[in-house]
This record gives structure tokens, C-alpha cells and sequence, in this order.
């Protein structure tokens, strides 16, 4: 259960990352994840854990992150990211595919379902990798920071949920 619960943090968190990676324009700053002046990383990432969170002194704090951590972490990270970009355009080209034999309306069956395929090879792919870079983090922390990361992810949840309210 505290697998499956920690898993599923990890997603929400890469879920935020692949976003906000795709959605930030070329060239910005990636390297401050600290958040605005009167802005929360609660309200900014819906009750996630913010992206990076391992950059975040006040997360390396509270889970009494080592410097190594960190940077193990980060190069886990880097890695999966170049990996997920590229498997990224993959699953992109294949879903605009898919979408266009969709809209044409006069692709075959057959034509179709081997489409489908390719589309949910390239997001097997992707999700596959996600699974991987976060069971690479999760095996980076000891025990205790586990415990302690899932702690920060459903008090940051049940803090977003309170003031949804």
C-alpha cells in the first residue's frame, strides 16, 4: 500500500514536470524552482509536490537530503528527462497520426489499428521510463526520507484540498 501510495506521488510529480518541461518556453530559466513572491508551491502545483522538489532547500531540509542525494537524484532525473524527450516526440508524431487517419475517414481497419498500435507503443514508452526515473529516485532515499516525502505529499494534498473549500 505505501508502495502503490508512493508511486502514485511520484506520478503526480512527473506528471508536473513533463508539463511544466513542455510547456516552459525555449531558453527559460530552469534552474530557480523556488516560487514567486506571494505564490505557494502548494497553489502552483494543485497540492503536488513542486517540480524538482529535490532543488527545494526546504524539502532537502525536512527529509535530511545529503548532498549526494541530491545530485544523484538530479542526474537520474536529467538522464530520464533526454530519454522522455525524444520518447516524447515519439508518442506526439504517432497521436498526430493516428489523429489525422481519424479525420480522413477513408483509412482501413487494418490501417487504423496498426496506427493504434504505434500510438500505444511510443505511450508505453514514455510511461515506462516515468515508472523507471521514479523507482531510480525511490531507491536514491533511505527508508525514512520515503516515509517522509510521502508525509509532505498528503499533507501538501490535504492543505490543497482544505483551501478548495
Amino acid at each position: 500500500m505505501t508502495t502503490r501510495i508512493l508511486t502514485s506521488a511520484f506520478v503526480c510529480i512527473f506528471t508536473a514536470v513533463v508539463v511544466g518541461h513542455q510547456q516552459a518556453p525555449q531558453g527559460a530559466n530552469r534552474g530557480s524552482q523556488e516560487p514567486s513572491k506571494g505564490q505557494s508551491n502548494d497553489s502552483r502545483n494543485g497540492g503536488r509536490l513542486p517540480f524538482r522538489w529535490w532543488t527545494i532547500e526546504k524539502y532537502r531540509q525536512e527529509l535530511k537530503l545529503t548532498a549526494d542525494q541530491t545530485s544523484q537524484i538530479e542526474k537520474v532525473f536529467q538522464a530520464s528527462m533526454d530519454r522522455m524527450k525524444v520518447q516524447k516526440e515519439d508518442f506526439d508524431r504517432a497521436q498526430g497520426d493516428f489523429s489525422q487517419l481519424m479525420k480522413k475517414g477513408t483509412a482501413g481497419e487494418r490501417e487504423l489499428l496498426r496506427s493504434a498500435d504505434s500510438l500505444e507503443l511510443a505511450r508505453f514508452k514514455v510511461s515506462s521510463e516515468r515508472t523507471s526515473m521514479l523507482v531510480r529516485i525511490h531507491s536514491v532515499l533511505t527508508p525514512e526520507q520515503r516515509v517522509g516525502l510521502q508525509t509532505i505529499w498528503k499533507r501538501d494534498r490535504d492543505g490543497d484540498k482544505n483551501r478548495s473549500r
